[in-house]
């Protein structure tokens, strides 16, 4: 049996559809709002209780970060259809979180983790913010100050993790040794 906080992070991969889908229409909108915060709740939760149960795992997190990236990105991609949150910020945010997987991937053959960095991790928390407060069609202000500082955090993590990298990239892409 899964432990209780791989299926809280599992459960962001299964409401991704159904929020989005709530989404469109006026009538079941509340009910994405509703959705979207205990989502957004349930990050804040699964990695204390494996913490706790002394089950932190890599399964585990990555589960966590996946479903993080899997239900944001695509809520923002539903946002900027709608016309409830920038294109700009789902085109940059998501693009940052390929270009991570990207060099998440390099990391491992490197046979090293890509360490977490703070930026991304406000960059996940002001979008699981922004996400219904887009969805209750609230202050188009606070939209836009929530995906500026989003956007902005997720590219300052994007550089960090670069920056972290350097050799391992280097290596990678021109054969050069390690740093």
């Amino acid at each position: 049996m899964m432990p209780l906080h791989n299926l809280i992070s599992v459960s962001r991969y299964a409401l991704t559809v159904p929020v989005a889908a709530l989404a469109w229409d006026e009538a079941t909108q509340p009910f994405a709002v509703v959705l979207a915060i205990l989502v957004g709740v349930s990050d804040f939760v699964d990695g204390p209780l494996a913490r706790r149960a002394g089950d932190a795992k890599p399964l585990g997190a990555l589960l966590d970060m996946t479903g993080d990236k899997v239900f944001l990105c695509t809520m923002l991609i539903v946002l900027a259809v709608m016309g409830r949150s920038p294109a700009w910020a789902a085109w940059l945010i998501t693009s940052r979180e390929l270009i991570v997987l990207f060099l998440r991937v390099v990391a491992a053959e490197h046979g090293k983790p890509l360490p977490i960095a703070m930026f991304g991790k406000l960059k996940t928390f002001m979008l699981y913010i922004l996400v219904p407060i887009a969805l209750a069609d609230a202050s188009w202000q606070a939209v836009w100050f929530l995906a500026w500082a989003s956007t902005l955090s997720a590219l300052s993590s994007l550089v960090e993790y670069i920056v972290k990298m350097r050799g391992d990239l280097a290596a990678e892409f021109c054969g050069r040794p390690r740093a």
